[in-house]
């Protein structure tokens, strides 16, 4: 076959792909979520003549085109494929892998950032619970584990939890980081597992003074499968997918959540919320700014309030047991001045300041 011809052969080819592959474009529905990334995907952006001579329109319908194209999973996976396994790099856009595990790098150290979270906390004792019993604690995330590790960029752990040791004021510091492992965490998401933290729901428990822990009581597990966690569309590896569980009871079934945002009472538990984008929603119905769970099971009339993040939301019912009422308040969605319209603390009540290792590094999130 002579030179010219092969030309044309290779050309004809790749512009009959061309032409394909847009065809298939056309004629295929657009998706309105990718549940492997986790996100919304660009919907075809509403024409106005405005937004054609600024530029907005080819800027948002080139955002559209990338998200609806075809076979947009098998070209990510291709592509990390790549670059781990030709061109040996360490990570793919900041997710690198470990034994099964998914990480994402977090760098560098921001110690501003951990400097405001501790006076946040600060402001916070002071101006609502004075009269209160006031704790915290560090959540570490997945890079924890894997500190030692010279080939990645993380930050100094150690440093970040002696700035809050030495900047925080009148609270007891409760260390569950040295009673977690890997093993805790899922392997394609952020979060810990529920079943693997009824030992830190007892320190937590015992640390604030109460009588009872946790695994005092027994529990029954329900099992969700096929959990993708937030990194597994991240890294594009197609990885095994986790499973869910979570553990329940007589308490944990007949407590009631209010949030303060729709105004209704919910189950602790939202099994329809797996199918939602993020199925961790399953905890406590995802991210909310403020919640309220009331133990009828519980006369005590002692209060727990949890300034948390999302780990709360899976570790809050292995602590009601204790309370007659656990407030959860999420600060990534509240702000500071709103506070005073929902807190009113009884004399002793326990608070506890629970925010992960990302969080903190990165504290204008709960400082609006």
């Amino acid at each position: 076959m002579n030179t010219k011809l092969k030309n044309k052969i290779i050309s004809i080819s790749f512009i009959g792909i061309l032409i394909s592959f847009t065809i298939i474009n056309f004629i295929s529905s657009d998706k309105e979520i990718s549940y492997y990334e986790r996100r919304k995907l660009e919907q075809l952006p509403t024409f106005y003549i405005k937004s054609l001579m600024n530029g907005d329109y080819f800027e948002d319908f080139e955002k559209y085109v990338l998200d609806q194209f075809v076979l947009r999973d098998e070209f990510r996976y291709f592509k990390a494929l790549t670059s781990y396994r030709i061109f040996n790099e360490k990570d793919n856009n900041n997710i690198y892998m470990k034994d099964d595990y998914i990480f994402k790098m977090e760098y560098p150290l921001k110690e501003e950032s951990v400097y405001n979270a501790s006076n946040i906390y600060n402001k916070i004792a002071a101006t609502y619970f004075e009269d209160a019993n006031v704790y915290y604690t560090i959540v570490p995330d997945k890079n924890y584990f894997v500190c030692e590790d010279k080939n990645r960029l993380l930050i100094d752990y150690n440093k970040m939890f002696n700035i809050m040791k030495k900047s925080t004021k009148d609270m007891k510091y409760i260390d569950i980081a040295k009673d977690l492992s890997l093993s805790d965490y899922y392997e394609t998401d952020i979060h810990w597992k529920q079943e693997n933290i009824l030992n830190i729901s007892d320190i937590l428990l015992t640390s604030m003074g109460n009588n009872k822990k946790a695994s005092d009581y027994d529990y029954t597990s329900k099992v969700f499968y096929p959990f993708y966690g937030s990194y597994y569309g991240q890294a594009a590896m197609k990885s095994k997918p986790d499973k869910l569980v979570y553990l329940s009871n007589k308490i944990i079934k007949e407590s009631k959540v209010y949030d303060y945002e729709d105004k209704s009472y919910k189950n602790i538990y939202d099994d329809k919320a797996f199918d939602n984008v993020d199925s961790y929603d399953v905890f406590l119905s995802g991210a909310k700014p403020l919640l309220q769970i009331e133990n009828p099971n519980n006369k005590s009339n002692e209060e727990l309030y949890i300034f948390r993040d999302s780990f709360g939301s899976s570790i809050a019912p292995l602590l009601i047991s204790e309370y007659s009422r656990v407030t959860l308040i999420d600060l990534r969605y509240i702000t500071l001045s709103e506070l005073n319209k929902y807190i009113e603390p009884k004399k002793d009540a326990d608070v506890l300041f629970m925010y992960n290792t990302l969080v903190l590094n990165d504290s204008s999130t709960i400082s609006r």
